[in-house]
């Protein structure tokens, strides 16, 4: 069993799906059920079951996979080891990050992780907090910082947590309010509810076809600036706005906040850039 064995049955394990699992793999389908043909002929066993829902693993297969998982974590501290040098670190990281915290508050942090290990390579995609949980899901990125609450199976720690604010050119009653186009933005789902949510409490809630979208929360901002409506916008947008802005909350007293995550799967700090970047998140946001 080598390498690419090893990534297959990772792939498979994830996804339980052949099709899925060849995309992972960057392979067709085809390629993929041959490959999976021949490893089972090469061990003498039927490691999986083909069934409407997907794949399963057999009994020998769940022991087959194992023993792929064992050996990618040795292989895995191999590399990290060998990537110590007299100069310090190398290697690379594949990091992905909202396009908020990327503009705001990343470059800090990457400025002190370069500073720290000017060797190692930085991959960085920045992209909406839906994309990056999908990367990090399809194992795209080693490490991901994300906007809002997304579930599965990785590790997650806060490092953030930004007020939810109103803004307008001006001060404004509700009333007035209800007369001037609402400014949105595509989000994630949980953030969206809780924009409704507000909304409703407050009878805000109107569809009109003054409202206006955009695509983010920085236009957001520019848009309420140039006087074309209202908006409600998390704190860390407003570094650099001088407008009208009041922090709103929910009618029962709780907080309206967006929290920032640091989230990866648990095998990803057994590479020692991943590890060596979340210990300076720690350190600069702590």
């Amino acid at each position: 069993m080598d390498e690419k064995d090893i990534e297959m049955l990772l792939a498979l394990q994830q996804t339980r799906n052949i099709t899925q699992a060849a995309q992972l793999l960057f392979i067709n389908q085809s390629s993929l059920s041959k490959r999976l043909s021949l490893l089972e002929t090469k061990l003498g066993v039927r490691l999986f079951l083909r069934s409407k829902n997907g794949v399963s693993f057999t009994a020998e297969g769940e022991e087959v996979l194992t023993t792929a998982i064992q050996i990618q974590r040795l292989l895995n501290r191999l590399k990290d080891q060998l990537q110590f040098s007299e100069n310090g670190v190398r290697g690379s990281l594949n990091l992905g990050c909202s396009i908020n915290f990327s503009q705001y508050e990343l470059p800090k942090l990457v400025a002190a992780f370069h500073q720290q290990n000017p060797l190692v390579k930085l991959n960085i995609t920045a992209d909406y907090s839906r994309t990056i949980y999908q990367k990090l899901v399809a194992d795209e990125i080693d490490i991901a910082i994300i906007r809002g609450e997304f579930g599965g199976n990785f590790q997650r720690q806060l490092i953030a947590e930004d007020r939810i604010y109103l803004i307008s050119q001006e001060e404004l009653s509700f009333e007035e309010l209800r007369k001037r186009p609402f400014i949105s933005r595509k989000s994630d789902f949980y953030f969206q509810e809780e924009v409704n949510r507000w909304l409703i409490e407050n009878d805000l809630l109107t569809l009109s076809s003054e409202n206006i979208l955009v695509d983010n929360a920085n236009s957001c901002v520019e848009f309420v600036h140039q006087g074309l409506g209202w908006a409600i916008v998390p704190e860390i947008t407003l570094v650099n706005y001088g407008g009208y802005k009041k922090e709103i909350a929910f009618k029962d007293g709780s907080s309206f906040i967006r929290r920032t995550y640091l989230m990866h799967k648990e095998r990803a700090l057994e590479i020692a850039p991943a590890r060596l970047f979340k210990e300076v998140v720690e350190e600069k946001l702590k």
